[in-house]
């Protein structure tokens, strides 16, 4: 069996380690050179997949990991717009609940299977069987009514109302596509093993060993690149190896001795150092999506008081805290949406709700938290005012400065930190939190259902931390997945996340941005819509 859900849902805690600005080129100094069509590159990632099957992980990292693997049958430049990749064209009903794909008819699996419609029929059957436990890609696909095959390169996915955010949601690689035959195998397999990975996409699995490294092998045959990639044919690495470094430290020592060629998460105290390193180049960019941020669980004893919500929302002295941690170089965050998802970002959010210790004492005054024990911290009937926060691995640094300065306006943030998948989950599946504190890469604003639409909460196996259940927003967010024109798609989400911060269903922090640091004889790397570096067209000057 694949991971139980709660294994899967404590692992979408594990938290998102980046910082920068924006830099999304990878160049290098001096002249330019010739790209090499021969070579490898050694990239160091913070976390390693708890599950590989990218049908059945929540996890961001699986889904970075399994892009060399896995093609798609859309591809969605790193500005964010959608072109043909696996699929040449395709066909919208004018009510967009009915989307026809053509598929190239020169692409091979990587086990010398042919891509055609039964192959992309059998990887949408695999997605929505019950069986695979899939805890993100099922999501993606909404209202989903069914796959038909209309001709030997022709399938056709229905939907039961209009649902217009699919064709974003097939550029994912929650959605990508494999051989049928690995699918075959059972999710277990695939989740367990990185090598068990079998797709049509530039790179082949290699070896695996678990806590330590994978590899990748090009694949001589692929010439299937979408056309913004930057040149067709093969990759132009032999090999890529990744390097799982949970350590910050040592991650970034590993690249400045040059164990590494790349590495990702850089925290925002060592950019400094790379910077000055003039064998080394940093990329980063603001990751579309969910922003970092506390969801509220409204469904608790303690948080069902939009008062206490509200007390908690304006304690945070959010602005301080980010430039603190992050040296000034993370985005206070306004909305639960980041500014750079396309078309759905709510400016008008922005210094809406300052912090306010002051409003913050009333509120929770108002609300009966009108006492104090020996430590200082807010009491009622004797009980603490006590924020239970659950977190998978350590608590961020970050986590800990919201903690000290929540105690100034006496409230106590718990941080609950462990190691337990099974715990972890279960405190989810089972409302046993406060909070959750998590961000999450997509370019499309139609991440909001995943977080607000009632369907959606943890105890039904969705992301709905905040446990929200209201008709008012499940009303918006399906008006803007029926919406095709992109102005109403905009203004709907943007109901919701004024709904979401008037409410104090959500916290947002700061923006989430990917830093990467590089070797500057590594050419042509660039940072995809998601802000992880794509192989695909990098190479690696020769010494």
């Amino acid at each position: 069996m694949p991971p139980s859900r709660a294994v899967l849902a404590a692992a979408v805690l594990i938290a998102l380690a980046a910082c920068g600005t924006q830099n999304t080129g990878g160049g290098g100094g001096g002249q330019a050179a010739e790209p090499a069509a021969s070579g490898s590159l050694t990239h160091a990632v913070n976390e390693e997949p708890d599950c590989w099957d990218p049908h059945v992980s929540a996890q961001d990292v699986t889904s970075f990991l399994q892009r060399p693997v896995y093609d798609s049958l859309v591809y969605q430049t790193p500005d964010g717009a959608l072109e043909p990749w696996l699929a040449t064209k395709w066909e919208i009903s004018p009510d967009s609940k009915t989307y026809t794909f053509t598929l190239r008819e020169d692409v091979v699996f990587h086990d010398g299977a042919k891509l055609d419609a039964e192959a992309v029929k059998a990887n949408f059957d695999h997605i929505t069987a019950k069986e695979t436990n899939s805890q993100y890609a099922a999501g993606l696909l909404g209202p989903y009514k069914g796959v038909s095959v209309v001709g030997p390169y022709q399938v056709k996915v229905e939907f039961d109302r209009p649902y217009v955010p699919f064709l974003q949601a097939a550029s994912t690689t929650a959605l990508g596509i494999a051989s049928p035959a690995t699918l075959k195998a059972g999710s277990d397999k695939l989740c367990a093993a990185g090598d068990g990975s079998v797709g049509s996409g530039p790179f082949k699995s290699g070896a695996y060993v678990r806590g330590q490294e994978r590899t990748y092998t090009k694949n001589a045959d692929y010439d299937w690149a979408p056309k913004s990639a930057g040149h067709t044919g093969p990759a132009r690495l032999d090999t890529l190896k990744v390097r799982f470094i949970s350590e910050a430290a040592t991650r970034v020592g590993a690249l400045t001795s040059g164990q590494v060629d790349t590495a990702s998460a850089i925290p925002a105290n060592q950019l400094g150092l790379l910077k000055a390193d003039s064998r080394l180049q940093v990329l980063d960019k603001q990751v579309p999506g969910a922003v970092n941020a506390f969801y509220l669980n409204t469904k608790g004893a303690l948080f069902s008081d939009v008062r206490v919500r509200q007390a908690f929302q304006r304690a945070i002295d959010i602005d301080t805290l980010v430039k603190s941690v992050f040296q000034g170089l993370y985005q206070r965050a306004w909305s639960p949406l980041s500014p750079t998802t396309p078309a759905s970002y709510d400016a008008s959010l922005e210094n809406t709700w300052p912090t306010d210790p002051a409003l913050s004492a009333k509120l929770l005054d108002e609300a009966g938290w009108t006492g104090r024990d020996a430590d200082g911290y807010r009491t009622k009937d004797g009980k603490r005012l006590t924020v239970v926060a659950p977190i998978y691995g350590e608590a961020s640094t970050f986590s800990q400065a919201v903690q000290g300065d929540l105690k100034k306006s006496g409230i106590y943030l718990e941080l609950l930190a462990s190691t337990d998948a099974i715990e972890i989950g279960g405190r989810l599946d089972e409302g046993r939190y406060d909070v959750v504190e998590l961000s999450w890469a997509r370019g499309d604003g139609d991440i909001l259902s995943h977080f607000f639409f009632s369907d959606q909460t943890s105890k039904n196996s969705g992301h709905n931390f905040a446990q929200v259940t209201d008709p008012e927003v499940d009303k918006w967010l399906t008006a803007a997945q029926t919406a095709q024109d992109p102005a109403q798609r905009a203004a709907e989400y943007a109901k919701a996340q004024k709904w979401a911060i008037e409410n104090a269903v959500v916290v947002p922090t700061y923006v989430d941005t990917q830093n990467l640091g590089a070797s500057k004889k590594v050419r042509d790397l660039r940072l995809s819509i998601s802000a992880h570096p794509e192989f695909y067209g990098a190479w690696v000057e020769a010494p």
